[in-house]
């Protein structure tokens, strides 16, 4: 006498994959997302202690910082040894990623990378024209 035989059929086997398959592709995405959100997050905390080592700076010598050189004394002492890197970059491979510091006196126009630091105002922006991952432009922030 023959007994029905245990296990599953190929068809089942398939479908089960084709579903874990679809899962992953969404949590790969999900996962991302997530990650960029948080490295703008970090981008956006070193961005305002940047902005108050610049206005400590201003309040004790009336002047704003020719540059952000961490190897003047007086900022080195606010800012740390070096100064924080911009984290966030969307997509994964676009500026503006790094510590790189452009002077100038506007608005970033273009996508450079790292910190954009106007010395005749006092402002620093993320240097990039680039959109984050909700589709704002990263020099609003």
């Amino acid at each position: 006498m023959h007994g029905k035989n245990k296990g599953f059929t190929l068809i089942e086997l398939m479908v089960v994959v084709a579903i874990i398959a679809l899962l992953a592709a969404v949590a790969v995405t999900k996962v991302g997302q997530m990650l960029e959100k948080a490295n703008l997050g970090a981008t956006l905390g070193n961005l305002s202690a940047i902005r108050s080592a610049i206005n400590v700076y201003y309040s004790g010598n009336a002047v704003y910082p020719d540059s952000l050189n961490t190897e003047d004394l007086k900022l080195k002492g606010i800012t740390g040894s070096t100064l924080p890197a911009v984290k966030c970059a969307y997509p994964l491979t676009a500026p503006p990623r790094g510590n790189k510091v452009t002077i100038g006196n506007s608005i970033p126009s273009t996508e450079g990378n790292g910190w954009y630091y106007d010395p005749f105002r006092g402002l620093i922006y993320i240097n990039s024209t680039a959109r984050d991952i909700k589709g704002i432009n990263y020099t609003v922030y």
